[in-house]
């Protein structure tokens, strides 16, 4: 069977299109609701005083329509058997931390990281003038190995020319997986979540994140997980209704 494969866009468009389900599902169950039933009750009054016209029914049926195609395209996303994200980077330090924390974000929402691949990793005869650029290269790539320790690192060399072309291409797979089976050299684990015997688990796995860039708050049945900016909402089993967060690890 073939894999189809995407290059996305930059991270932070592609953070919120992969987070973007996550709004749309509460909207569905909170706000849209509400709305219709506003507009039933307020429809009236804004025609015959304000003389203006509120949004139709259809209006907030296509929207939603909308919404639920978003929300079964996350689900094939968050197949980890159909579907898996790799990480592509430079070795250089202010991208390494930008991966850093896109790996943290997209274990946050649930996405399967398989693989990281460092690129345009200078060879150790590279000569003297590019000697320097390659021992920071070498000191990058143990903080990546460090920092993704949970998946396969994948390294590709620097061509003598950019990588354009099925020839190309060819020549990049045989770089990176040198000759192993390519599916195998790719990680089909979810890194660190956890599971209670008595509870069950709400696990969000954070890897890479500082402690201090973690928030943690349960409101009803909605747990709501924050690293540095980006929030995912877990919903937890009516059992759990009246109990609060005491800690995480």
């Amino acid at each position: 069977m073939g894999r189809d494969r995407v290059d996305c866009a930059p991270t932070g468009e592609t953070l919120r299109l992969l987070s973007f389900p996550d709004v749309a599902r509460w909207w569905i169950d909170k706000v849209f609701p509400l709305e219709r039933q506003i507009l039933a009750a307020a429809g009236p009054i804004a025609r015959s005083l304000l003389d203006i016209s509120l949004p139709s029914r259809a209006v907030f049926t296509d929207i939603e329509r909308l919404s639920q195609n978003l929300i079964a395209m996350n689900e094939i996303l968050r197949d980890r058997a159909r579907c898996t994200i790799r990480l592509v980077m430079n070795p250089d330090k202010m991208v390494i931390g930008e991966a850093m924390r896109t790996f943290t974000y997209l274990n946050l929402y649930g996405y399967l990281t398989d693989a990281v691949i460092v690129n345009r990793l200078f060879p150790p005869g590279v000569g003297d003038y590019f000697a320097g650029w390659r021992r920071v290269q070498e000191e990058h790539l143990e903080l990546v190995h460090s920092a993704f320790r949970a998946v396969p690192v994948l390294c590709a060399p620097y061509f003598e020319q950019e990588v354009v072309g099925p020839d190309m291409l060819d020549r990049l797979g045989a770089e990176l997986f040198d000759g192993r089976d390519r599916p195998r050299s790719c990680t089909t684990r979810w890194p660190r979540s956890s599971r209670s015997r008595r509870w069950g688990s709400a696990a969000a796995p954070a890897p890479v994140a500082e402690k201090g860039d973690i928030s943690l708050k349960k409101i009803g049945l909605e747990l709501v997980v924050g690293v540095d900016g980006q929030r995912r909402t877990i919903m937890l089993p009516p059992r759990w209704r009246p109990m609060r967060p005491a800690a995480a690890t």
